[in-house]
């Protein structure tokens, strides 16, 4: 957490940096973009905004083309002077209660856009369109998310927990049923076996396992070429009376779509799909 102290010092940094824009013959083009969030970047990216964003948060990965933008931190833990010295004309980033939005502001223009359920997204898309002076490929980017994604969890599908990363200690991070991976997993057609809407962390105690007794589990993954898929699935073995387990329901899916929070998320319904039919879960 910043200091008051460091605040004013902060203030000076954005004035110094104020001053120079006015002063200077390379005045900033409302075209540079800054983007600290890696769904916000990617969909940047996908709306032809890329030759825009002239620097990245540290987590960004998607497209290849954001290796080339300087890493500024998070709209968390911004980097203050390496984003003052790029001069943007807007820093975009997730909405998030402990990002620093008062401070980026102080730099440039801010927009933080709520980033969770399809909903959310979609609208985040369409701002970005308009903000970036790419409304049309945004609004049609939004129409197919919401035309893929945007469909009612049916009614007799199976009882499916989705499970982010490998298992440590004592609780699995889980999706949401109200997030877009959630939207994700009834496009895909299943029921979230957390039935109910979750705003706090998504996790979840084993006890809390045991009681859901999901139909089947599907653990999302990061590629790592050197990983043990097998073990990864075995952790679960551990508690018998599950019904996944008894019935061998315990998939998984490596794919760097699988953690994307932006466009790239619409090729995780095919992958999830699939998983849900070679666990014979689905038809």
């Amino acid at each position: 957490m910043i200091s008051r102290s460091l605040l004013p010092a902060l203030f000076a940094v954005a004035l110094l940096f104020g001053c120079r824009r006015e002063t200077s013959s390379a005045a900033p083009s409302p075209e540079r973009i800054v983007s600290l969030a890696p769904a916000v970047t990617e969909t940047l990216f996908a709306i032809g905004a890329g030759a825009q964003v002239i620097g990245v948060s540290d987590y960004c990965e998607a497209p290849p083309e954001v290796k080339k933008r300087p890493r500024l931190g998070t709209s968390i833990t911004p980097n203050y002077e390496a984003i003052a010295r790029l001069k943007p004309s807007l820093v975009v980033s997730e909405k998030n209660a402990a990002a620093r939005e008062r401070e980026l502001a102080a730099l440039a223009p801010t927009r933080l856009l709520p980033w969770l359920s399809l909903y959310e997204v979609a609208a985040g898309v369409r701002e970005l369109g308009r903000l970036s002076g790419h409304v049309r490929r945004a609004d049609a980017l939004a129409n197919e998310l919401l035309s893929k994604l945007d469909r009612p969890e049916p009614s007799d599908g199976p009882r499916v927990l989705l499970v982010l990363g490998e298992t440590s200690g004592d609780e699995l991070w889980f999706i949401r049923k109200n997030s877009l991976h959630g939207s994700v997993l009834a496009a895909a057609g299943a029921r979230n076996a957390v039935a109910e809407a979750v705003l706090g962390p998504p996790q979840l105690s084993f006890e809390r396992l045991l009681e859901l007794d999901p139909d089947a589990i599907v653990i999302l993954l990061r590629p790592e070429p050197e990983r043990d898929r097998a073990a990864v699935l075995q952790r679960f073995e551990r508690f018998p009376t599950l019904e996944a387990v008894r019935e061998r329901r315990i998939g998984s899916i490596e794919d760097p779509a699988a953690f994307s929070h932006g466009p790239g998320i619409l090729g995780l319904v095919g992958r999830l799909r699939a998983e849900l039919e070679r666990l014979k879960v689905v038809k």
